[in-house]
Formats: C-alpha cells, structure tokens, sequence
C-alpha cells in the first residue's frame, strides 16, 4: 500500500490507527507534489504551488498488505482520520503487487499461516 497524506500533521494519526488494527511495519517518507518541484523550474506552475496551509510537504506511508482484509482496515484507518479520500486535499491510495520482498521480520504468527 502507498498512502499518500496531504496533511503531515496527520500521519502520527493515522499511524496509531494502523497499531490499533494490527498493521505493523509501515515506512514514512517525506514527499514533494510535481506542481511544487516544477514551480522553481517553470514560472506557470509557481501559481499552483500557492494554494494550500503548507502546500509543499506531503508524507508518503509505505506498508506490506497480507490480505484484503487488512488493506480494508488500513484504508479505513486512513479515512478515519483525513476524512473520505474522494474529497480533494486529503490524499490518494493505491495498492501494488509485490513480486519480490526480502527483509521482511516474520513473526510466529506468519510462519503458522495466519
């Protein structure tokens, strides 16, 4: 899952959120939407990186979604706390297969199939 949270302030939120449901293992990076990198490069876009509190910081939550379920729950999570994801200045979701993953912590849980 990739998450992302056009409000920073709201990532800790939403974090907590992801505990309370058992999603664990979430990365969060600091992210930069393509109007604003652009508005230093091209004056036309410097009009569209004006709108917004704090127009020029977004976060970005990466985490491993097991089931679809859990993708149900954190989506849900999400919206809890910025509100419905179709309102515009909330944030954008999207989903990706993962073909190949190495690292990840397996927990008791994971190696007894659940």
């Amino acid at each position: 899952l990739i998450a992302i949270i056009n409000n920073p302030e709201q990532v800790t939120d939403i974090l907590d959120e992801f505990y309370k449901r058992d999603i664990k293992g979430a990365t969060v990076m600091d992210s930069m939407g393509m109007a604003h990198i652009m508005a230093s490069y091209v004056p036309f876009f410097a009009r569209f990186a004006e709108f917004g509190d704090n127009p020029t910081h977004n976060k970005t939550i990466f985490a491993v979604i097991h089931s679809k379920e859990d993708l149900k729950n954190a989506v849900d999570a999400i919206e809890r706390v910025v509100g419905d994801l179709d309102r515009s200045d909330t944030g954008i979701v999207i989903t990706l297969p993962i073909d190949y993953c190495k690292g990840l912590v397996k927990t008791k849980e994971d190696e007894i199939g659940q």
